[in-house]
């Protein structure tokens, strides 16, 4: 085989590889469930609430912190001094980033002071919104945390 054919084989044998190739990945990216995030567009549409948000957030300067482990999740507010937010109406909302884009809703109990729980089922990553409100007090604390399921 003269050099001229054996160049014109690689490029089109590179050109059918690449052709395999994005037939194999347009086949994978159908398969399963959609990886859309919920509610993208109406974030982005609502993108100055946010940042309205953060700063009433900072204004009230609450630290909260949020964990889930054995299909529990827990919330812990305290104010800016450190003392627990009591009294409040706490909402837990998100998904799971998984195939199947669980989502989660639920109004969690106040357990002792500042504390307040809820099931979460399920294990891997989540992505959730805290919404604290107390009397005219509205706070959100949105975080991306790993869930280690129930044992």
């Amino acid at each position: 085989m003269n050099p001229g054919r054996k160049w014109i084989c690689a490029v089109v044998a590179l050109l059918a590889g690449n052709i395999l190739a994005t037939v194999v990945l347009i086949t994978l990216a159908h398969h399963g469930a959609s990886r859309v995030l919920p509610d993208y567009y109406q974030r982005a549409v609502h993108y100055e609430d946010a940042i309205d948000q953060a700063d009433r957030n900072h204004t009230l300067a609450w630290h909260v912190a949020v964990t889930v482990q054995d299909g529990t999740a827990v919330v812990t507010a305290t104010d800016r001094l450190g003392q627990p937010v009591e009294h409040a109406s706490v909402h837990l909302a998100g998904f799971e980033r998984s195939a199947t884009a669980r989502t989660i809703n639920s109004e969690l109990v106040a357990s002792r002071a500042g504390e307040y729980r809820a099931p979460v089922a399920g294990a891997g990553w989540l992505d959730l919104a805290v919404t604290i409100d107390r009397g005219t007090d509205h706070y959100v604390h949105q975080l991306a945390l790993e869930s280690l399921g129930a044992r």
